[in-house]
């Protein structure tokens, strides 16, 4: 089973990226997405009306970054402390996951060591990180707190899905624990491509534009 922990859809300001062409190209590759849409969870409402197979899920602005919930049910939003976000993780019985936690120039996490420890799952690979050495730092305190470890695109344009993955054993995507126990297997490997530089500068163009129109009420 191939899985993408990090994705966007048009429900995120800075994607393009429709629900109905992503359910189309992950049938296509195999791979299955998580849905991460800033402070929203409409995407996973439209990827069940398009029953496909995904992993629902918000990357919630906290006062220390971003952070990411797997699983949700509700959705959390922004402008909340890192520490209360991970509470209302738990209390969905949904997955924390840390993007990006040294790319401080996207929402990097800003929590203490012992506050980022408490999540599952650190991402080792963002793909839109320009600099190397932000994913090797993310690996590094992955292994110095053995943190299960998983990898995404971070995609906000179709062409970037497929690219970089998580292969892991099969197992129920509906259940949050055999995920957890799933990338705890020793079979598990991480695809990782990084995606070109183009791919971020565009997407602030597009949260830019659609910022404008919404203010003039288009």
């Amino acid at each position: 089973m191939k899985i993408d922990f990090h994705i966007h859809t048009r429900y995120s300001p800075d994607s393009l990226i429709h629900p109905k062409a992503l359910a189309a190209k992950s049938k296509k590759l195999g791979i299955i997405p998580a849905i991460t849409d800033h402070w929203s969870t409409k995407g996973n409402a439209t990827m069940r009306q398009l029953k496909a197979d995904f992993i629902p899920g918000e990357e919630i602005f906290t006062d220390k970054g971003d952070l990411i919930g797997l699983y949700l049910n509700e959705e959390i939003g922004k402008n909340i402390p890192f520490l209360e976000a991970l509470d209302k993780i738990r209390e969905q019985g949904a997955i924390a996951y840390l993007p990006h936690m040294y790319d401080y120039g996207r929402s990097g996490s800003h929590a203490s060591e012992d506050e980022a420890a408490r999540v599952d799952v650190i991402e080792v690979f963002n793909a839109r990180c320009l600099d190397p050495r932000y994913n090797e730092r993310a690996n590094e305190f992955a292994e110095s707190h053995n943190l299960l470890k998983a990898v995404g695109t971070d995609s906000h344009w179709l062409f970037e899905f497929g690219s970089t993955y998580t292969e892991l054993p099969d197992f129920d995507i509906n259940d949050p624990k055999e995920l957890l126990k799933a990338l705890r297997s020793k079979s598990t490997r991480l695809i990782t491509k990084k995606a070109p530089i183009y791919a971020r500068g565009t997407t602030t163009f597009i949260y830019r534009t659609r910022w404008l129109l919404d203010r003039l009420g288009f």
